[in-house]
This record gives structure tokens, sequence and C-alpha cells, in this order.
């Protein structure tokens, strides 16, 4: 591992230097697709509303881990001590989290909720170590403060032995760190922080490469579930249905917004507010696609049963969610949202009553079908969509 300097080298990272992802920033995210894979398995194996809330508040859990790491490296260079220390420790918290996952609400809570307190209160206090007397140690103490707070409730929740009071205090946990994030850690009677400031190149390439590992969980799973099977003509066309989709929301992404985030974030006016925003729409369509992975795993394993009301859900709020997300980030980027996208989210709750009485690979073919006919749309207007207006100086 390449790191320099020493105890007062600078930190942050260089406007000349690399701006591109670092390889520890790439095996870091090896950890979350093992969350990945373990979220949407446990929404496939329980099928129930309870099961489906605790896996969503599990995966926002360790999408918090995720943008809260990228936004480091994005600030200080992952080659200057003691940074890859810190992502290394920070990684080794994730898997652990990911172990714990399945038997969160059972028996590893503490062990999912005291590792993720742990994370923000050594991060904390590893940065403001490293950064006293430096610019950017205020933000550090800010953030651990707030960390306090949503640490002794995450480590609370874990204690807590109804599974229906724990996610209700981890609920608050979380809600605790969103809101910190989002609003910068404020601190009655102190100046707001300053924005983020960020390289764009680096930050888009970031969020493009989790969002193409999360599509790596939809074909893993649609693999997996195919492989433990025997093949019957329903299945390969469920797998049929996965591939398709699996294309439809990486072309959809590729062709879209996402291909143009750096210039976007580069051409901001209101940069802050992009870099602010990013996260939760990526977050929206990483939840939308391991939302369709458990659905497309429980199609291909049944491909003739209907559905029921948490698994009809879950199959189309995750179109919905995606959907959803990216006319977020194509409003963060291009300035409007997309009709196709609107239409899309309301076909997609339009096929709830009829979706009772489909099979699972029926409702699939739908699904697939709304997906499509956005991204043809999406095909129609790229021809004539603007590029991301210049920055006023």
């Amino acid at each position: 591992m390449p790191v320099t300097g020493g105890p007062r080298r600078p930190l942050t990272r260089m406007a000349q230097g690399p701006q591109r992802a670092d390889l520890l920033e790439l095996f870091f995210d090896l950890a979350f697709i093992a969350s990945l894979t373990l979220t949407s398995q446990k929404m496939a194996a329980e099928q129930t509303w309870t099961g489906i809330g605790q896996a969503l508040l599990a995966l926002s859990t360790l999408w918090a881990v995720w943008v809260t790491t990228t936004l480091i490296t994005d600030t200080y260079s992952p080659r200057n001590r003691p940074i890859p220390y810190l992502i290394l420790g920070i990684m080794f918290g994730v898997m652990l989290m990911s172990a714990a996952l399945p038997t969160a609400f059972r028996d590893h809570g503490l062990i999912f909720g005291g590792t993720w307190a742990a994370i923000n209160l050594g991060r904390g206090l590893v940065l403001i170590r490293s950064l006293r007397r430096r610019q950017g140690q205020e933000r550090s103490l800010r953030a651990l403060v707030w960390n306090l707070v949503s640490g002794t409730l995450w480590v609370v929740g874990g204690l807590v032995a109804d599974p229906g009071w724990r996610l209700v205090v981890w609920l608050a946990a979380l809600a605790v760190d969103y809101i910190a994030f989002g609003f910068r850690f404020p601190i009655p009677g102190r100046a707001p922080l300053p924005q983020y400031q960020v390289a764009p190149e680096h930050l888009a390439e970031r969020y493009q490469q989790i969002y193409i590992l999360t599509l790596g969980e939809l074909v893993l799973v649609s693999v997996l579930s195919l492989s433990h099977q025997p093949f019957t003509p329903g299945r390969i066309g469920a797998f049929g249905i996965a591939f398709l989709t699996a294309v439809v929301l990486w072309w959809s992404y590729a062709q879209g917004a996402g291909a143009t985030l750096r210039d976007a974030i580069e051409a901001s006016p209101h940069r802050s507010r992009l870099v602010q925003t990013n996260p939760y729409a990526h977050w929206l369509m990483v939840v939308g696609v391991v939302s369709t992975a458990a659905g497309i795993e429980r199609i291909i394993a049944q491909p003739g049963e209907r559905p029921g009301a948490p698994m009809t859900a879950l199959i189309l709020g995750g179109a919905g969610l995606f959907l959803f997300g990216r006319a977020v980030l194509e409003h963060e980027v291009y300035g409007r949202v997309p009709l196709s996208h609107v239409i899309g989210v309301v076909a997609a709750i339009a096929l709830a009553p009829p979706a009772a009485h489909l099979a699972g690979l029926a409702l699939g073919v739908a699904v697939a079908l709304v997906l499509l006919a956005v991204a043809a749309a999406e095909f129609v207007r790229a021809r004539h969509r603007p590029a991301p207006a210049p920055a006023t100086p």
C-alpha cells in the first residue's frame, strides 16, 4: 500500500494530483457487495413487511457507511497516512456488520449497532487527531458530537430485546445520522460549516462504480437462483427477464444523468447542493435494484406462484424507487424531471391491484416492460437532451 508523507503532510487532495478512484477504494467496495447480497437474501427469504423493513434499515445503515467513507476519500488522499489505515478499519467494520445482518434483529443486534457506533466514533477520533491545527478539524469535532448521540441510540437499540422496539430505536438513530450529514452537522449557536468541497471526477467515478456493483448483485442473484433449481421453461424465461431488467437498469443510468455526473458537478453553480442530494438519489436507485434482485430471486425459484403482498411490493416498489431516484438525479443534473419517469412510477403503482392475480413470471414481464418503455422514451429524449449548463464565474 503506497503511503507517503510525515505527520505534517497535508491530508487533503491536491488539485494537481490524481483524482481517479484509488485501488484501496475499490477494495473497500468488496465489503459493501456482501451487504447487498445478504440484504436481498433476507428480503427474499422472509417475505414479510417486518422483514423487508428490517432489511431496508440495515441497507440504509450500510449505505451511510459507504457515503461517509467516500466523502473522506474525496476530501483526503487515501495515499496519505492515516487515511488508508482508517479505510481498512472501516472495511473490517462493514464486513462485521454484514455478517451480523441476517440476525441483527435477533441475537446479534449489539454487534450490528455497536459496530456502526464504533465506526463513527473511531473515524471521528482519528480525523480529529490527524487534523489538529488544520482546516477541517471543526467539521470532525461537530460530527463526533452528533455521532455520540446516534451511537448511543445504536447501542441502546442493540440491547433492546424486542425486535419491534429495536427497529424503532434504530430508525431514530439512522434519522439522526442522515439529518446530521444532510445539514452538515449543525451546532446551536455556532456558524454553519462551509459547503463540502469535492473533487468532481473522483466523486462521480465513485458513485458510478457503486451503482454498477449494485447491478452486479442483481446479476449474481439471478445466476445463483437459477443454478440452485432444475432448469424449466418458466425458470429460464424468468432468468431472461432478469437479464433484460439488468440491461435496462444499466442502460438507463449509463446513457442518462449517471454518465454526465462529473460534468454536472463541475458545471453546476450549486455544486454543494448536488453533492448533498447525490447520495440520496443513488440511495433510492440502490434500494430499487436490491429490492428488484430479491423479487427476481423468488420469481426464478417459483415462476408460476402468485407473489404475496410483501413480495409484490418488492417487485413493483423496486422499479418505482429506481425510477424515482433516476428522476431526482435527472433533475439535479439537467434541471428537469422527465415525464417518462413520472409515468413509469405511476404505471408501477397501477400494477399493484392486478398483481394479486398474476403469476410471478407474468408480474416480472410487466415490470420489465414498464422499465423498457421508460428506457425507450429516454433514448428518444437523449437526442435532444441539453448538456449541463456551464458554471458561472
